[in-house]
């Protein structure tokens, strides 16, 4: 019997962690997608479309702004203006996430944060679909026809993000 090395045990090679640039790419630019849709126009200055008695385009900062004045209104009011800046909320807290997963660690805690808050985003985006000829007095083929930028990015933003948090949980 040999001590030693000669046990015929083989060492264990435990993989370095390497950022997740393609992952932090998606999540950081879905994010970013979250916060614009709070600066930028989601309709244009058509008669009838946007929120009643909005005289100017708004953006989704607007948007929330008016849903929170009107929530008395109705409890879809006051829900579709927490979507809207919830979203804005998650794009924030998504482009953190996809700073951190540039840094050399396990990305699977960063694309499970980033998986719950896209689907976050991506449930608002939904409620805001459901509801459209309530929320914004038009249906939704008036509405995607009279659409702004911070319209699109405030439905997609989320499906981007989840793309990158599914590529940080794949790859770990």
């Amino acid at each position: 019997m040999t001590s030693g090395p000669a046990t015929g045990l083989r060492p264990v090679v435990v993989p370095v962690p390497r950022p997740d640039v393609l992952g932090s790419l998606f999540v950081v630019l879905g994010g970013v997608m979250g916060l614009l849709q709070l600066a930028l126009s989601w309709t244009y200055v058509v008669a009838g479309v946007g929120l009643p008695g909005s005289a100017t385009a708004p953006n989704g900062w607007g948007i929330y702004i008016t849903m929170r004045a009107g929530s008395t209104v109705s409890a879809s009011w006051a829900i579709g203006g927490y979507a809207v800046i919830g979203v804005g909320i998650a794009g924030a807290a998504l482009v953190l996430l996809g700073l951190a997963m540039l840094a050399p660690l396990d990305h699977r805690p960063f694309g499970l944060a980033g998986l719950v808050l896209s689907l976050a985003a991506m449930g608002a985006a939904g409620w805001w679909l459901a509801r459209s000829a309530q929320l914004m007095g038009q249906n939704l083929s008036a509405l995607f026809a009279n659409a702004g930028p911070g319209w699109y990015l405030f439905l997609i933003g989320g499906a981007i993000a989840l793309v990158g948090s599914v590529k940080a949980l794949a790859s770990g």
